[in-house]
């Protein structure tokens, strides 16, 4: 049985955790001793996944090295302690084959999942995993689909057999680029939608709002080297949707506390990262160096980091220079 190590204890890392079970030896890693003690003796993520059983065959660790003895890692730590994680994961990395199931970007260097695992390590065999993927309903046994993308096309075919269940259907790309650009930006347009469903500016609003976050998204991912089908698949389209709708969404709970102003309280009572507000810093820095144009993206981040009204920035948006789609 193929032992694989999942490195992030979150609600995805336990999700995943708890679906792999059955067919792999899984030790699922903790940072903090403590909440790790916790997790082994109640067999439940009370902070990131309650109500789901973490069965008792899942070792549990607070132990970089005793999880890094496995012969396959999947890294699914939130995007901001990425680096850090990686740099704990170095001393004891024995050329194991990664599955990177981190989506964002580094906000101080706008690198991707993957660029930072090279920087980090050096060559090394890895995908990337992204799509609509809540990890409670995940957790729940309700079907989903995402994608797994590798430049090693045999990888990305490896662990799409591997993972592929009556729970998680895998389809596999070559764009890694993509996929991972698609999983930071989308994080940015959640907030968005959460405003305006707090506003209540109606469903004409919104699905103008995501057709042409869609279209910024492609533009700003082709402008890196992305292919633009991936806009339209599973990483894109489909992972947006499921931010921008479903309440368990924490970007986009982010986005209707927001409108209604209560972000601040929002954010003092929550333990999960919002990954969109250091993606939209990483994305403005990139869209500046390559000069693109990327209103959308530009209106939240003013929202988020320049206290800009809602408001104002939809006005903006909607009086701007016409043009032709």
């Amino acid at each position: 049985m193929e032992k694989i190590g999942i490195v992030g204890a979150g609600g995805w890392g336990t999700a995943l955790s708890i679906i792999l079970s059955d067919k792999f030896e899984i030790t699922l890693w903790e940072k903090f001793p403590a909440y790790a003690t916790v997790l082994s003796d109640t067999r439940e993520n009370i902070e990131f996944l309650p109500g789901f059983k973490i069965p008792e065959h899942v070792a549990i660790t607070s132990d970089i090295q005793t999880v890094c003895n496995n012969s396959f890692l999947v890294i699914v730590v939130p995007s901001q302690y990425f680096r850090e994680t990686i740099k704990n994961v170095k001393p004891f990395y024995k050329s194991q084959k990664v599955l990177i199931a981190t989506k964002g970007i580094e906000p101080e260097t706008g690198m991707k999942m993957s660029e930072i695992l090279y920087n980090e390590i050096g060559q090394c065999k890895f995908a990337v995993i992204s799509g609509p993927t809540i990890a409670s309903e995940v957790a729940a046994g309700k079907p989903t689909a995402a994608v797994v993308a590798s430049g090693d096309t045999e990888m990305a075919r490896e662990i799409q057999c591997m993972f592929s269940s009556r729970i998680l259907r895998l389809y596999t790309s070559d764009d890694v680029c993509g996929v991972e650009i698609c999983g930071g930006y989308k994080n940015v347009i959640a907030i968005g939608s959460g405003i305006i469903d707090a506003l209540e500016l109606g469903d004409n609003a919104k699905a103008s709002y995501l057709t042409r976050s869609i279209e910024e998204m492609k533009r700003f991912g082709k402008m890196l080297g992305a292919k633009e089908k991936t806009f339209l698949g599973l990483a894109g389209i489909g992972d947006l949707i499921t931010t921008s709708f479903s309440p368990s969404s924490r970007n986009h709970r982010f986005g209707q506390a927001i409108a209604t102003g209560n972000a601040q309280q929002f954010l003092a009572h929550t333990r999960m990262v919002i990954e969109g507000i250091s993606a939209s810093k990483a994305i403005i820095k990139m869209a500046e160096t390559h000069n693109v144009d990327i209103p959308i993206a530009s209106s939240i981040y003013r929202i988020v980091h320049k206290n800009a009204k809602p408001s104002d920035e939809i006005e903006k948006l909607m009086t701007r220079e016409l043009k032709h789609e």
